[in-house]
């Protein structure tokens, strides 16, 4: 990468975060002016309404930033010998298998199998997380990871790495976006977030948990609401928490709720 590349890079970097952190107070102000007390735990409190936590919270104090994502560019370079590049659109490079790899019935799952030809054969493959399989179009997803959470885009609609099936279960081709992820450090360092069981009260208190609620989803990742400005986005770390059929991301470090329809 060029100096005057990265130059601009960076500025765009801190052009968007300031930008993020502008939204994310925003949020936060208008969230907390639907705010109540009660001398109750939180727990009392759901239990009185009737609402469960059907998963596990995480207990450990985390710490998190927010990062920035650039597109590799010199992917398409980077191909293995025994796979051929047919087209790089959209920064989505799309390989063909010379030797399709079969998925076998039967022995381990078709997720498990999967995600070992990612780590095999694909570029940077250990950074990518199996989503779900798409029996019908016979394709499986991958989400890209940072230190092992998930980074995910609402705006975008596609997951990074797609994996394409034919008729007897053997990969045949894939599609592969890589982001080159950094983290950002506004005060220096990563700062302590907001555990789990802290998400779901800002829920509570801004009135979005209704009573005899089930609770089925909280995930930490990192998400972006904003679609990438040129090969440049910015991802902020998140709880991702389920509320009966709806989605809800709590910004981890300051607290500001998004809802996802």
């Amino acid at each position: 990468m060029d100096w005057s590349r990265a130059k601009t890079i960076f500025i765009i970097t801190f052009l968007l975060l300031n930008i993020f952190l502008g939204y994310q107070l925003n949020e936060k102000k208008t969230a907390s002016n639907i705010n109540f007390t009660a001398e109750a735990t939180l727990q009392e409190r759901l239990s009185e309404m009737n609402i469960t936590i059907v998963v596990d919270l995480h207990e450990e104090q985390l710490t998190g930033t927010y990062i920035s994502g650039t597109t590799e560019l010199s992917l398409e370079t980077q191909i293995p010998d025994n796979q051929e590049v047919l087209m790089v659109e959209d920064e989505f490079v799309t390989v063909l298998l010379e030797d399709p790899y079969p998925l076998l019935q039967g022995e381990q799952s078709i997720h498990v199998q999967a995600k070992q030809f990612v780590v095999d054969k694909v570029v940077n493959g250990q950074e990518y997380r199996y989503s779900h399989f798409d029996r019908e179009l016979m394709q499986i997803y991958f989400y890209q990871t940072y230190e092992g959470k998930k980074v995910d885009n609402y705006e975008s609609g596609r997951l990074p790495l797609m994996l394409q099936l034919d008729e007897d279960m053997e990969i045949v081709m894939y599609e592969q976006n890589y982001l080159t992820i950094l983290p950002i450090h506004p005060q220096g360092k990563e700062q302590e977030v907001i555990s789990s069981i802290k998400a779901i009260e800002k829920l509570f208190n801004a009135q979005l948990i209704p009573p005899d609620s089930k609770i089925t989803k909280v995930e930490w990742s990192y998400f972006s609401f904003f679609k990438p400005h040129g090969e440049v986005q910015v991802f902020a770390p998140m709880w991702n928490i389920g509320v009966n059929d709806q989605i809800y991301y709590v910004n981890a470090i300051d607290g500001a709720i998004q809802n996802i329809q």
